[in-house]
């Protein structure tokens, strides 16, 4: 009975101490950084949205999102910071600076995704310091196509991120469908029977929706898709037979889980 206890009292020690390395302890100051460098970053902003547009097929302007991080504050107790940079997480190459010319990074982001950014500072001893921030990006399109009875806009949902976490967390659309008066003085037009189709990266088809539009009015279709997947998706539109043409306008937003980018670092004077 004394052996049995002994036995249990041993195994419960060995539990704890494991539970104790998953729990986390002392180990959680080893990411602490303990060199000759303050490194200091203001921000304003850590998310923005891509605006892009297509007309008729022909790609339209695209502005995107530019973030500044200002590292004018940033010092070293070993002598000067000679070097500043900003790694973007998108692929490009990191962008470097010399804060004895301009202490600010500024950075445009031309694709979607939940980056995670690293701000960097280095002084003229060889000493350098890094810091994560995670910046969110969504993107807006629209999409238009004149005097047409089939329309196939697609768009790619994949992140631009290194590591292409998170997926979005959702995509928006908003379909117009407008047949136009065929005429001087309208009448004479047909109505138009549409059928719109969401499709997915695996060629699923996610949502449809169908509808009559008669001369001289539109109709909107409104879908939001949760179930997203990375890829390339489909918004179908088709006219049916004997319909008129038809004018088509789909809004469609690609946006993360709100909340996922870190908090702004305003400096305060």
């Amino acid at each position: 009975m004394k052996a049995n206890f002994r036995l249990m009292a041993v195994t419960l020690t060995l539990l704890s101490a494991s539970l104790a390395g998953c729990l986390g302890g002392d180990d959680s100051s080893a990411d602490e950084y303990s060199g000759p460098i303050n490194l200091v970053v203001f921000y304003d902003s850590t998310s923005g949205m891509i605006e892009t547009s297509v007309n008729n097929g022909q790609q339209g302007p695209t502005t995107g999102v530019e973030l500044s991080f200002d590292f004018a504050d940033s010092t070293s107790e070993d002598g000067a910071i000679t070097k500043i940079m900003l790694d973007p997480d998108d692929g490009s190459d990191p962008v470097e600076g010399d804060p004895s010319d301009n202490a600010v990074i500024s950075y445009t982001w031309m694709t979607h995704g939940v980056f995670e950014i690293t701000l960097s500072a280095e002084d003229d001893g060889g000493n350098s310091h890094s810091i994560e921030v995670s910046v969110r990006i969504d993107m807006h399109i629209v999409w238009t196509e004149s005097t047409t009875t089939s329309s196939a806009m697609s768009f790619d949902a994949t992140p631009d991120c290194e590591d292409g976490q998170p997926l979005p967390d959702r995509i928006t659309i908003s379909s117009t469908v407008d047949n136009p008066n065929s005429g001087w003085f309208g009448g004479g037009g047909a109505n138009s029977d549409v059928t719109w189709t969401l499709v997915n990266p695996s060629d699923e088809e996610i949502a449809s929706n169908t509808g009559t539009v008669g001369e001289g009015q539109s109709q909107t279709w409104d879908y939001t898709s949760r179930d997203t997947a990375e890829g390339i998706w489909k918004l179908n539109i088709e006219v049916a037979e004997n319909g008129d043409d038809v004018n088509v306008n789909n809004d469609v937003t690609i946006a993360y889980p709100e909340g996922s980018e870190d908090a702004v670092n305003p400096r305060t004077e």
